[in-house]
């Protein structure tokens, strides 16, 4: 023989509906954070664009500085090779200048056949 027992059937009753609220919550819950997720995506990927970007101008940065340094240290040689040439072109101007300015009066005076 099945017995009623009501007090066992409404705790069966309420303990159902606390789970088909239980339920449908985690349904909201799901369907807000599905509703959000493409601003979640949106801030993750213009916070990556971000990083991305700053990293980038670092390294352009860093690349300008190195280019810039070798660019000086070029130009540096350059005038250091500029200074050693003009320094060997006086040497030769000073141990020749005499014998030069021999020769070009020699021929300037130099007499003439007529």
């Amino acid at each position: 023989m099945i017995q009623y027992n009501a007090m066992k059937n409404v705790e069966i009753i309420n303990k159902i509906i606390e789970i088909e609220a239980d339920a449908q919550e985690l349904i909201k819950k799901a369907k807000r954070e599905q509703d959000e997720l493409p601003r979640k995506i949106s801030e993750i990927l213009d916070a990556y664009k971000t990083k991305q970007r700053e990293k980038a101008l670092e390294k352009i940065k860093n690349v300008n500085v190195a280019e810039e340094k070798a660019a000086k240290d070029k130009i540096e040689r350059i005038h250091k090779d500029h200074e050693d040439k003009l320094w060997k072109l006086k040497k030769v101007v000073d141990a020749n200048i005499d014998s030069w300015v021999k020769n070009i009066y020699s021929y300037i005076i130099k007499p003439t056949d007529i």
